[in-house]
């Protein structure tokens, strides 16, 4: 018996097609209702170019658009902006904002908060319920599919030809006596003066088609038609007939396809029996009566037979022309056609069990391996001469079922067919497309799940990938990495490749297989750390290899890749650079020229110069220089060129050149009695291209003087060159005079508490030259200047004054004691002003106008001052101590701002200078003290390298050194050497001079 039908379903208005509505356009406009909510989060966006919006959002309820739509409801401020006649957002708060913020404060903080969270909550539970729902129709939607399904492979009915069953009928007489009379009285006399309808193709009708009225109204014919069905069924399941068991083989040998059933209503009636004889059946029969296309429904005919005659009345009984026939007879010419064969498979469908013997497994086996017929114009043809017609491509096909991982694709719901179905980009394509405006920034690589399995969670315009196969040119894109990996030729910025910019030979794969650019972006990967941010080069620089189309010229010939070659074709890189350490047998390179050398190796750093030999004229060669013989057909002719120079001539003529005195460049400057040398170490802060010429210079004369040379063209350089001083070592730092940025430099502050010297080197202004006290013309010359010598700046920060006064004016009591000792050793009046740099070499810096700052506070706050309050107290004092010692700047208008910045002990901007940019203290102090105090210390530690050649500290007094902006101040001005409290600078400025981090030299000046 056949299932019982699915009530719910049936009587469910539910559609096998999905009847939701898309995403309303773009242009869409709809009316605010009201707001409901407002909430401040971080709002994540689908684009993922586009930063995250942090702010406030308001729950809005449009008139017209559903609630439950999560992306429609958030609404930023700006949804809300109703520009004016010109086009122009108006300044201020929107009506619908005004009255939202209105309706908060009369409603109050507490109960406006419980509101919008109630609102919220309403919202969620209408997003849930709408999800609820919408999973509820697709159950049922599936479950209607799967019955409609099931019910085309149980109504499948075959309708044979009448004139194959003549042959047949006398068999069947047995079987026609059990058709009752009612079957016979359907033919009556006046259906057989009609004339005899022309032959139709037969129609496939839906069985959610409730076109009942092509049915007979006769209730005998249906009648005819229930009986014919048992009939039909009850012959296939029997099995004491032989001919019953023969037309159920050939049933299944035959290809038809499964058929549609049409529901028709079962009576509840009893079935009157035949009374009719044999012979009157046959009689009836005879006459010319109505198609039986009537009596049994379209729907029960197969729709592959299209071209098959329609069944007519004849002596063959109806129960013969219900039963399937009982072997296949060809009927028309064979059609030849030059088509793929499309494999004809049934659906599969899970049952509860495997295959019930190995025999139906088999034959399964078998048709999934057949192949089916080649395509021609899937060949493609090489070699082919120009005027050939290449085929024609072959017809774009999306067909699911003619892909082998159809398992693995995902299914794709009905609701999103329609949003995604109209996308050009989309449809796998070999033709050549323009790039959309929305491709044109993208990856130019192939989005690897599009590719590969065709269900990219993201659409084309979403995706950081291209949805295309090829580029407008017809050439195929590289399919992009599964795991998101972006190369860095293609991030934002794009990377180059450091061996095609800086290696001698180049980079040794192709641009398009390189992971990097082969052009320079302004931009190479981190030296220490890949991962790092980039960092930034010169745009301008050129590569040092020249392409491999222009080396036409040289002893190596150029190679366009080296990764099929084995290791014992290439010369070694290190016996043609240097010394190798293997010998020439355990080497895996060749020790001669074979014409392709090696690749560097990665920790090599390019040089921008080579030391001449240290040897005399009249050495002999040794044996590793005669097993350096060149290949014959390589070999260049030898000329002979002038005598090799001597390490004393060429030491002469850079001399003459340079004109520097090795003991002043490598003295020290803490020796009292005596020259004492430093450890033979420089560090060299050249451009490697801009100073070539000079940097190669001073190179040479270091080397000659047997000193240990590093730069910054060094990778690792300053490290190395950090950790040997900082171990006990010394030596010097020789800077370019063009180079100014000394606060970028990591870690100098640190490095100038140790015995290290300073130079600049260059064409420069002399020592002796002050551009504020001479009025002369400037005079240029080449030789070398020391900066950072002693002494330093010393800056006291605002919230030493505000939080401890007292302790701020301990420092500057002992500070301005120090200057009066140094005055009484040069013999100077006790007057104020002025100060010498020779005698004092250290300067306080303090917040702009100190003492008006101090005046003002003293007079807000008379009234703790009056009683006696300590803080006070000493703020008080400390404004008499600078007015009667005049060592600090007074703001008077009338006095001109002095030429000389360090002409105080104690440096206090005044305000014209304060407020110019980018300083700004007094505009920024009133809104953020810490941002204010953060500018001062900007501005003197650029005063302090603009001061180089005076003093060589910066130190800061802090009332807190280990907070953790202290180490952001450190990270960006890396001049500043320590962080101290207030406590601490105090104790340094008691100390002795000689142990002390203070260091006047009052040893060093004379009686």
């Amino acid at each position: 018996m056949s299932p019982q039908p699915d009530t719910d379903l049936d009587a469910d208005d539910i559609s096998i097609t999905s009847t939701v509505e898309g995403e309303p356009p773009d242009d869409a406009v709809y009316a605010v209702e009201e707001i409901l909510a407002e909430k401040w989060d971080i709002w994540d966006d689908d684009d993922p170019y586009q930063p995250p919006f942090r702010g406030i959002k308001y729950l809005t309820k449009w008139d017209g658009y559903p609630l439950h739509d999560l992306i429609g409801t958030w609404e930023p401020i700006s949804a809300f902006i109703i520009p004016d006649d010109d086009g122009n957002n108006p300044s201020d708060t929107p009506p619908l904002l005004r009255a939202w913020h209105e309706c908060r404060k009369s409603m109050g903080e507490p109960h406006f908060h419980r509101y919008c969270q109630k609102n919220i909550d309403d919202f969620h539970a209408a997003i849930e319920a709408a999800e609820t729902a919408r999973a509820a129709r697709k159950a049922k939607r599936d479950k209607k599919r799967q019955r409609l399904a099931l019910s085309k492979k149980r109504s499948a009915l075959f309708v044979s030809n009448s004139e194959a069953e003549d042959g047949r009928a006398a068999s069947n007489q047995s079987q026609e006596q059990n058709f009752p009379q009612a079957a016979v009285g359907a033919h009556s006399p006046s259906s057989a003066k009609q004339p005899q309808t022309a032959r139709k193709l037969p129609l496939a009708q839906s069985d959610l088609s409730s076109s009942e009225a092509d049915l007979t109204d006769d209730s005998t014919m249906a009648e005819l038609g229930k009986i014919s069905k048992k009939t039909t069924r009850s012959s296939i399941g029997t099995k004491g007939s032989a001919s019953d068991s023969q037309s159920r083989r050939n049933s299944l040998q035959l290809p038809c396809s499964p058929t549609k059933r049409t529901a028709v209503p079962v009576s509840k009636e009893p079935i009157a029996k035949a009374t009719q004889t044999k012979q009157a059946t046959n009689q009836e029969l005879q006459k010319p009566s109505q198609p039986l296309k009537d009596a049994v429904p379209q729907s029960n005919k197969p729709a592959a037979a299209a071209a098959t005659p329609m069944a007519r009345a004849s002596n063959t009984s109806i129960a013969s022309a219900e039963r399937p026939v009982n072997k296949a007879k060809r009927s028309g010419a064979i059609r030849v056609v030059n088509q793929p064969k499309v494999q004809l498979r049934s659906e599969w469908t899970k049952g509860q069990k495997a295959f019930s013997t190995l025999h139906f497994r088999a034959v399964a086996l078998k048709r999934s391996r057949a192949e089916g017929t080649p395509n021609p114009a899937a060949l493609e043809i090489v070699n082919d001469p120009s005027s050939t017609v290449r085929p024609k491509p072959p017809v774009p096909r999306d067909d699911p079922y003619a892909r082998r991982e159809v398992g693995q694709s995902r299914p794709r719901s009905p609701e999103c067919d329609d949003a995604q179905g109209g996308s050009r980009s989309e449809i796998l394509t070999d033709e050549n497309i323009p790039l959309a405006p929305w491709e044109v920034d993208k990856i130019p690589q192939v989005c690897p799940e599009w590719r590969l399995s065709n269900n990219c969670t993201k659409t084309a315009q979403v995706c950081i990938f291209l949805h295309r196969n090829k580029d407008p040119d017809g050439r195929d894109y590289p399919v992009g990495h599964a795991g998101g990996f972006i190369p860095p030729k293609y991030r934002r910025p794009p990377l180059t490749c450091t061996h095609w910019l800086y290696g001698k030979t180049g980079c040794f794969k192709p641009a398009d297989k390189c992971l990097f650019a082969h052009r320079n972006t302004g931009w190479a990967p981190n030296e220490n750390h890949a991962s790092d941010t980039p960092t930034r080069i010169e745009k301008n620089i050129k590569p040092m290899s020249k392409p491999q189309n222009e080396r036409k010229h040289g002893a190596l010939k150029p190679v366009k890749s080296m990764d099929r070659l084995a290791p014992q074709d290439l010369t070694c890189w290190y016996w043609a650079n240097d010394i190798c350490r293997n010998t020439a047998e355990k080497c895996q390179f060749q020790h001669y020229d074979t014409g392709i050398p090696a690749r560097a190796p990665h920790n090599y750093a390019v040089s921008s110069y080579r030391p001449l030999p240290d040897k005399s004229e009249d050495v002999a060669p040794t044996d590793d220089d005669l097993s350096r013989l060149k290949s014959p057909k390589v070999a260049d002719p030898v000329e002979l060129g002038a005598p090799e120079a001597t390490c004393e001539k060429v030491r002469k003529r850079i001399d003459s050149v340079c004109d520097l005195d090795f003991e002043e460049l490598f003295g020290s400057n803490n020796c009292e009695r005596g020259i004492k040398l430093i450890d033979r170490r420089a560090f060299l802060v050249y451009h490697s291209e801009e100073h070539a010429e000079e940097l190669e210079l001073i190179t040479r004369w270091l080397l000659m003087h047997h000193v240990e040379v590093s730069g910054v063209h060094f990778s690792g350089g300053w490290a190395k060159f950090q950790q040997e001083i900082k171990s006990g070592g010394s030596g010097v730092i020789i800077a370019h005079a063009d180079f100014e940025y000394f606060t970028e430099l990591p870690g100098l502050g640190d490095m100038l508490h140790h015995e290290i010297r300073v130079w600049s080197l260059g064409i420069q202004e002399g020592i002796a030259y002050d551009a504020a006290l001479s009025l002369d013309p400037l005079v240029y010359r080449y030789g070398p200047v020391e900066i950072f010598p002693v002494g330093g700046f010393i800056y006291i920060t605002d919230e030493v004054f505000d939080k401890e006064p007292q302790v701020a004016l301990k420092i500057i009591e002992l500070f301005l004691a120090k200057v009066e000792e140094l005055k009484q050793i040069k013999g100077l009046p006790n007057a104020g002003g002025q100060v010498e740099t020779a005698n004092l070499l250290w300067r306080l810096c303090v917040r702009p106008e100190l003492m008006k700052y101090l005046f003002d506070y003293c007079k807000k706050y008379e009234d703790r001052l009056d009683s006696g309050d300590a803080e006070m107290q000493s703020r008080a004092r400390l404004y008499t101590l600078l007015s009667d010692t005049r060592y600090i700047e007074q703001d008077y208008p009338s006095e001109p701002l002095s030429r000389i910045m360090g002409k105080f002990p104690i440096l206090s901007e005044r305000r014209v200078i304060a407020d110019s940019e980018p300083v700004a203290y007094f505009k920024t102090v009133k809104r953020d003290a810490a941002a204010a105090n953060l500018n001062m210390m900007r501005y003197y530690a650029g005063l302090h390298v603009d001061l180089r050649r005076d003093y060589r500290h910066f130190f800061l007094v802090h009332t807190d050194p280990r907070a953790g902006v202290v180490q952001q101040w450190r990270d960006e001005m890396q001049t500043i050497g320590r962080v101290m409290s207030a406590w601490q600078c105090v104790q340094e400025l008691e100390k002795e001079s000689r142990v002390s981090m203070i260091d006047f030299y009052e040893r060093f000046m004379g009686e």
